[in-house]
């Protein structure tokens, strides 16, 4: 009987579902993976994280981004669109050797210097509640016509305490009042000053009293503004002096006309707050008020709703010209020799308030 060879069915079978095996591992794997791509890209759209191709190293990116600069109300700085106007906040600042040297006050966008009595002067420093320092001070109290300066700008009114005038003042013209005495959750004392030179406030502190109230938006005019000028049209140097009265209070200003900023000095010494910036100014007002003294304590009143002679003076040039305040809430206007209303540069502006006997030299 012939022995007929038989094929090895057996094997083929199972290397055919070996191949199937395989294809179908295959095929789940890449189910599997689709899977966990689709699951971690909605997670990041989810969490808007969207995601961008790269055109960092490209040279030319056909799109960019253009962000929309405003100037801002309090000082003509620019800044973005909807930054243009926050709350501004008026502080009391002391001006006693005692206190010096003072916290923050470089970081101020307009300051008014005048006398409190006996010829030391005070600071009314106004920021932009955006742009309040860690520490402010120290904090002192409140004469009637620093009040009328702060109304002009509806500001928030810091001060510890106060003269009775300048406290009946506070309610009558229904300023937004934080004053120590009564709000002492917004202030604190350091034990390394000496009383009364010793209240501070702070950005989170003051940050805490406008959201509580919901003041977020100013409520006020600015100044006119203008571009600098170029530095081929300013003077080498400029210096403005201000004889206060009191021996540790005569100002100078230095004009830098590489950086066109005047650097303020009391007594010849550079003056710098006490996180160590130096005092500078883009634009410095001498403005002349009438004023006299109320009782034995040498309380001034002063006559800062009317007009007067006022210099001043910006990119190394000093004009003379005059002022107007028509209420305590109008903003105090300053005017050239044609009856124009001067334009200022952005930044920080200076008022050094002085009384008509108070020698005042420019050169």
């Amino acid at each position: 009987m012939q022995n007929i060879p038989q094929k090895n069915i057996g094997g083929e079978e199972r290397k055919l579902g070996l191949k199937k095996l395989h294809f179908w591992v295959m095929v789940n794997l890449g189910l599997v993976f689709f899977v966990i791509l689709l699951a971690y890209l909605s997670y990041r759209i989810y969490n808007g994280q969207k995601i961008k191709p790269d055109i960092s190293n490209l040279k030319n990116p056909k799109q960019s981004e253009t962000i929309a600069l405003v100037t801002r109300i309090i000082d003509g700085v620019p800044v973005e669109a909807g930054l243009e106007n926050p709350y501004p906040v008026a502080v009391m600042i002391d001006n006693s050797p005692e206190a010096r040297p003072q916290a923050g006050i470089a970081s101020s966008s307009f300051v008014i210097e005048a006398e409190a009595e006996g010829g030391v002067t005070r600071f009314l420093a106004i920021f932009s509640s955006l742009n309040l320092p860690d520490k402010i001070g120290p904090v002192r109290s409140a004469r009637p016509y620093f009040i009328d300066w702060t109304n002009e700008f509806s500001a928030a009114y810091t001060h510890c305490g106060g003269s009775p005038e300048a406290l009946l003042k506070i309610t009558r013209d229904g300023i937004v009042d934080i004053n120590e005495f009564y709000k002492g959750e917004s202030f604190w004392r350091d034990n390394v000053r000496v009383a009364p030179h010793n209240v501070y406030t702070s950005r989170d502190l003051l940050t805490s009293f406008l959201n509580e109230r919901g003041l977020r938006e100013g409520k006020y005019f600015g100044l006119n503004y203008k571009g600098e000028n170029d530095i081929s049209l300013r003077p080498s140097q400029s210096e403005i002096s201000v004889d206060y009265k009191l021996k540790g209070f005569q100002v100078n200003w230095g004009y830098n006309k590489d950086e066109n900023h005047y650097t303020r000095f009391v007594s010849g010494q550079e003056f710098k707050d006490e996180q160590g910036g130096t005092v500078r100014a883009k634009n410095v007002i001498i403005q002349t008020i009438d004023a006299k003294e109320l009782d034995e304590k040498l309380r001034l009143e002063m006559a800062v709703i009317g007009e007067g002679k006022a210099v001043v003076c910006r990119d190394g040039i000093c004009d003379e010209g005059s002022w107007k305040k028509t209420s305590s809430s109008a903003r105090t206007r300053f005017f050239d020799k044609n009856g124009q209303e001067f334009l200022f540069n952005p930044g920080t502006t200076w008022v050094q308030v002085v009384r008509p006997e108070i020698s005042v030299m420019i050169k």
